[in-house]
């Protein structure tokens, strides 16, 4: 990855004035995808703060990445930062994200982390032992990418939603659920490609690199979703010096995660 740094590269939504959250969508979604879904009720975010969202390299409305490494956790970090330098958001920041945001969020903090003042890690995705023992699968889903493109993979999941989410939220929110799949749709058989490749080769920091991370950290992980086990959220619990862990049973639990985000930030902001 060039270190030349082009934000028009990114598609980007900025609301609200104050301490900065910036926010990172999960792999093969975007800013579109969460909105759809509905969980995230960011039109709710206090406008005291600043909400910083964008499309990952490669995702939504952003453009491509030139190759695999543009994928790699710490490369997305990277960009993450740059995204908020460019922004001038409030520093030290607030980071943030769901999944493959979660980690990017944790490469950011292990690479500036004097910059960074908070944490909040949605749905952690399988790491360590586990991701290993996923890697075989990472790369036939690349080489599936290359065949079907976005929308084929569009379609394969629709039928396997609950390999993606709890069925319990599937059943909650039945009407809005296939719209995470929208970013999916348009998204071209290299970028795929390279993506899934990047997954087989990416993973969650060390647990001695994250025993080094002191900011106060928000963890919220929800029961049901072999993608995003709650192993992985129990061992960030563990492993980082200050966070807190929700774990989520139920929608009326998840409903909570707006206020918990919004709470958090403002105690972490004073």
């Amino acid at each position: 990855m060039t270190e030349q740094f082009n934000i028009n590269q990114f598609n980007c939504s900025i609301s609200g004035k104050g301490q900065s959250l910036v926010w990172a969508h999960g792999l093969c979604g975007c800013m579109q995808s969460e909105d759809a879904i509905g969980v995230y009720a960011w039109h709710r975010f206090p406008k005291k703060l600043q909400l910083i969202r964008y499309d990952a390299i490669g995702h939504g409305l952003s453009t491509q990445g030139e190759s695999v490494d543009d994928y790699l956790w710490p490369n997305l970090a990277k960009d993450m930062l740059r995204v908020a330098e460019h922004y001038r958001a409030t520093t030290p920041l607030i980071l943030g994200g769901q999944s493959m945001g979660c980690a990017t969020s944790l490469f950011a903090v292990l690479a500036q982390p004097e910059n960074v003042k908070g944490l909040v890690l949605m749905t952690p995705p399988v790491a360590w032992q586990a991701r290993a023992a996923k890697v075989d699968y990472y790369h036939k889903i690349a080489k599936a990418a290359r065949i079907l493109g976005g929308k084929g993979l569009a379609q394969m999941n629709a039928k396997h939603l609950d390999k993606m989410l709890p069925s319990w939220i599937i059943d909650a929110h039945k009407h809005s659920v296939l719209g995470m799949l929208d970013g999916l749709k348009s998204m071209k058989r290299q970028t795929l490609n390279q993506l899934f490749t990047a997954a087989a080769l990416n993973d969650l920091p060390t647990k001695q690199q994250l025993s080094t991370i002191q900011v106060p950290t928000l963890i919220l992980a929800w029961q049901g979703d072999e993608a995003h086990p709650i192993d992985s959220a129990i061992s960030l619990n563990k492993s980082l010096p200050n966070a807190t862990l929700h774990i989520a049973n139920s929608m009326d639990d998840v409903n909570d995660w707006p206020a918990l985000i919004s709470d958090f930030c403002i105690a972490v902001d004073h």
